[in-house]
């Protein structure tokens, strides 16, 4: 067991707020809004669409023909919403509606209860986000104080059921909680309490067969944000968490701060004791601001107020931003470090290293330029249990096997206004991204390094007076491996046209792709694009999109060419009831 935990015996005086209720999430209903405005609204909406699919030169890969009818409606009651949807094709059909999970959030100046399914979240290690059945409430009397608790069912029992080969029994597991915030935006403290526990006594059957236990966690946190001076700034949080694995183990003492908590964590000879923290330290100067990162999470550390959780990890991040040349050029870059296997005690290691650039540069009015790049080196240790168990010193078989994978990203992009006026906008786009990974072992390159290419561009002509976009584009991937060498490329040309007040458009897209395998063409596609959209006293919406691609693969001997053809029609309506 782990004995970490001096500061806990500073937290002893909170007491647990404990609130019992039922009922799902919602948005806030502000209780101030009662007998204001309007009492009753309904607003909703139904959308039908059918897809009508026909191939020639290859068998069908979808059915023929599909339809699919959907519809939402919402009922609001002085902020209250009770929402329903439901949706219906020749393939299945579903229904929804709130009750089963239902709950609101109503507001009267400072105080916000909630109430019914709900989640809430204290800290990222303790209450984080997990969804209850219960009650909370959230008071803000001012600035200065803030008070946050929850009490609920986390996790609903599951008997064994031998017949459901996916069954897994679950305990009741109900959970409450506080927490804390003294003082304003320039220093804060926060102090956070959880407390998760099953019910034994919730299930029939015991599921220790299945090396399933009833368990029981406490989680106290400590944030701190404050100001150390006026361009310095510190955030940071170090947690607690005591987790029983089986809470019907026989009481012990447990040598540390939760012998004199055990009005709210009684240690058992199967708990084990956690540490969390983090803290990012911030310089800000005038034009620039340098930081330091650090976060680290004891092996094994979990709480039962959240559903995952990463641990064994150990992080530090520099970080830097910046603007220069008269806020045309901006900066930022973050490297940092991190590693697992904290307590020696796996069989590997693993080491990461992060480094990430970006620069931002308004070279005109008319050109603006971003470069990105980033490098990310993983090196991992590995030793088999043998070497582990029988090595004679500690310094035997340290690199076993040294595994190292580099990876490399990089971007170049440019734009340029080429004309701008009420009649008429121009404007390039080009980009340029190269990715690149490689494997080593021993220090030596492994041959399965791989490099990939991106080449596009595009050019826009907007002719306002007659409501119609143009644009030409084009885009070329080269992909690399020790193997092969992959190329795609070719240009697409589209087309968007107004009518009648922006009621009616039109639109048109034409797309041409050759692609080889190893200088070798592999196929050849063109995609026709075509659609239209009608929208008729601003509730009724109309569409029609028809598209067809014809394909050509002469390195397939049974279905060297084929053409497929898709037509979509949709109707949607949507209402506002008040």
């Amino acid at each position: 067991m782990r004995n970490n935990h001096a500061t806990i015996s500073s937290f002893c005086g909170m007491m647990l707020l404990w609130i019992v209720g039922f009922m799902h999430s919602g948005q806030a209903q502000n209780l101030e809004n009662l007998g204001k405005g309007d009492a009753f609204s309904m607003s909703g909406g139904i959308n039908a669409n059918q897809v009508f699919y026909q191939a020639n030169g290859v068998a069908d890969r979808r059915d023929p023909y599909n339809y699919f009818l959907s519809g939402n409606l919402n009922f609001v009651l002085y902020g209250w919403s009770v929402p329903f949807s439901f949706s219906y094709s020749n393939q299945n059909a579903t229904f929804q509606q709130p009750f089963n999970q239902y709950g609101l959030s109503p507001t009267y100046k400072w105080v916000t209860a909630h109430l019914g399914y709900r989640s809430m979240t204290f800290s990222k290690y303790s209450l984080a986000g997990h969804l209850f059945l219960g009650a909370g409430v959230e008071l803000a009397p001012s600035d200065k104080i803030k008070v946050a608790a929850m009490y609920g069912r986390l996790q609903k029992p599951v008997e064994l059921d031998t017949t459901k080969t996916a069954n897994l029994p679950a305990y009741r597991r109900m959970g409450g909680g506080a927490k804390v915030t003294l003082g304003g935006s320039t220093h804060s403290v926060d102090l956070t309490f959880f407390r998760a526990a099953d019910e034994a006594s919730s299930l029939q059957t015991d599921p220790r067969s299945m090396e399933i236990y009833p368990e029981e966690n406490f989680v106290v946190s400590l944030g701190v944000n404050t100001k150390v001076f006026k361009r310095l700034s510190f955030k940071g949080e170090i947690a607690s968490s005591a987790i029983t694995s089986d809470s019907r183990a026989e009481a012990v003492q447990a040598n540390n701060a939760y012998d004199h908590l055990d009005f709210l964590f009684q240690p058992k000879t199967s708990s084990a004791y956690y540490l969390a923290m983090n803290g990012a330290l911030q310089y800000q100067f005038k034009k620039s601001a340098f930081g330091v990162a650090y976060e680290r999470v004891d092996p094994r550390y979990r709480t039962l107020g959240a559903y995952y959780f990463n641990n064994d990890l150990e992080n530090i991040a520099l970080t830097h931003s910046s603007r220069w040349l008269n806020q045309k050029l901006s900066v930022s870059a973050r490297g940092g470090l991190q590693r697992n296997n904290l307590d020696k005690d796996e069989l590997n290691t693993m080491n990461r290293l992060s480094g990430a650039l970006s620069l931002n540069y308004q070279i005109s009015p008319r050109i603006a330029s971003t470069v990105n790049y980033s490098n990310f080196s993983t090196v991992v240790n590995f030793r088999t249990p043998e070497q582990q168990f029988n090595q004679v010193t500690p310094y035997d078989n340290l690199d076993t096997l040294n595994y190292r994978q580099i990876s490399q990203n990089a971007s170049l992009g440019l734009n340029f206004i080429l004309g701008e006026s009420k009649e008429r906008r121009q404007n390039l786009n080009m980009n340029v991204a190269y990715q690149q990974s490689a494997d080593e072992q021993g220090g030596e390159a492994l041959n399965t390094g791989s490099q990939f290419y991106n080449f596009n561009s595009s050019y826009s002509m907007n002719l306002q007076p007659q409501a119609l976009t143009l644009s030409l584009s084009g885009n070329a991937n080269v992909s690399e491996s020790p193997m092969t060498q992959n190329l795609i490329y070719g240009p697409a040309l589209s087309v968007r046209k107004s009518l009648r007040d922006n009621k009616v458009s039109l639109t048109g897209t034409l797309s041409y792709n050759n692609s080889q395998a190893n200088g070798v063409l592999a196929s050849r596609v063109v995609n026709l694009r075509m659609g239209a959209n009608y929208v008729l006293l601003e509730k009724h919406q109309f569409n029609l999109n028809v598209t067809a691609v014809n394909r050509f693969s002469p390195q397939n001997e049974t279905q060297q060419r084929y053409r497929e053809y898709v037509a979509e029609l949709g109707y949607n309506y949507n209402f506002n009831i008040k």
